[in-house]
């Protein structure tokens, strides 16, 4: 099977703020919670000073490295972010100018992608896995953490969308 999909700017950010999102979002609600907790322990060693409790410095200093932890993981999203998004504004400028259609071939011993700057074809061994998330197709490769190529059921139509997933 093969499919020639044209670029679409709106699927195309709505696929990467979909990445973006899957590979932080664990990371940042484990640290909210954290913040969570620090808060508490803030407010604990707090009344426990004011209270004359020796213990309320140990609290302090256990919610100040907590907010510190904080602030340094929100720090490393925040540029991520900021250079994922000039990546992904960049790629759309690329394929706007290049006005090709990428090519999406499924076949029985291989899958290739095409696009204006890349030609690709790789085996089915290599992938380890697939998801569908959203209504998009994520084919992952054994390489990486985030190596996939992502095809939305919108960019191809729901029957030939359900012909790739058969």
């Amino acid at each position: 099977m093969v499919l020639e999909v044209p670029f679409n700017e709106d699927i195309y950010k709505k696929q990467t703020n979909l990445i973006l999102g899957l590979y932080w979002n664990k990371i940042l609600k484990k640290h909210k919670n954290n913040l969570i907790i620090s808060i508490v322990f803030f407010l604990l060693g707090v009344f426990a000073i004011y209270g004359k409790g020796n213990v309320g410095y140990v609290f302090v200093i256990i919610s100040i490295y907590g907010f510190l932890e904080f602030y340094k993981i929100n720090t490393a999203y925040q540029k991520s972010k900021k250079e994922f998004q000039k990546i992904v504004s960049d790629e759309i400028k690329g394929q706007i100018e290049s006005n090709q259609n990428s090519i999406w071939e499924f076949n029985d011993t291989y899958f290739r992608y095409k696009d204006y700057k890349l030609d690709v074809k790789i085996n089915w061994t290599a992938f380890k896995s697939y998801a569908i998330i959203e209504d998009n197709l994520f084919l992952n490769l054994n390489v990486g953490n985030q190596s996939s190529y992502i095809i939305a059921k919108e960019e191809i139509g729901n029957d030939s969308f359900q012909e790739v997933l058969n």
